[in-house]
């Protein structure tokens, strides 16, 4: 038996990160120069997917749960090896490199929580009583915790409480960078 492959990043002057594909990053080979640009790109082409997504999403479990659930596993995967590494060999220069990119994967996870279209979409979902029956009740079940979490995420807020709901969020973020720095 073969074991599964390892992300390594690539060969290039092109820093890159682990992707969901992926089941093992080779943290050996990840360095604090590669968090900018990797996490950087990765949001780019989040951003870009999400975009996309939030023109066409359907209200079935391939037209809207899947995509979602590939984009937030792109951004946790990448997101979480950087997050161990620094948890497990810390250094200045990956500080640096997490404050740095910290606030710009907070605004995308917060885009994404805040999306009405994807909100929307999964709401048509449940509310299609012969699509909603063909889900299995796992699936049904992810629907319900991928709304719950939209509707936790702000996606119902707008103006004054939505900018300062998204103003915790970051002060949040750097308040828990903060003390894992401690």
């Amino acid at each position: 038996r073969r074991a599964p492959p390892t992300w390594q990043p690539p060969l290039t002057s092109t820093p890159s990160l682990p992707s969901q594909d992926a089941p093992y990053p080779a943290f050996d080979r990840i360095e604090a120069r590669h968090v900018v640009p990797g996490i950087r790109a990765l949001l780019a082409d989040l951003s870009a997917r999400l975009d996309a997504l939030e023109a066409s999403a359907t209200p079935t479990w391939a037209g809207v749960v899947e995509p979602v659930e590939r984009l937030g596993d792109s951004l946790a995967t990448a997101w979480g090896a950087v997050n161990h590494l620094k948890a497990v060999c810390d250094s200045e220069e990956l500080r640096a490199a997490v404050d740095e990119v910290q606030p710009e994967r907070v605004a995308f996870s917060l885009r994404l929580s805040q999306s009405r279209a994807l909100c929307d979409a999964l709401t048509a979902l449940k509310a299609d009583a012969p699509a909603w029956s063909s889900l299995t009740p796992a699936q049904r079940r992810l629907v319900d915790n991928e709304l719950r979490d939209f509707t936790l995420g702000g996606v119902a807020l707008d103006g004054a409480p939505k900018a300062r709901f998204n103003e915790i969020q970051q002060e949040l973020s750097k308040l828990a960078t903060s003390f894992s720095n401690a």
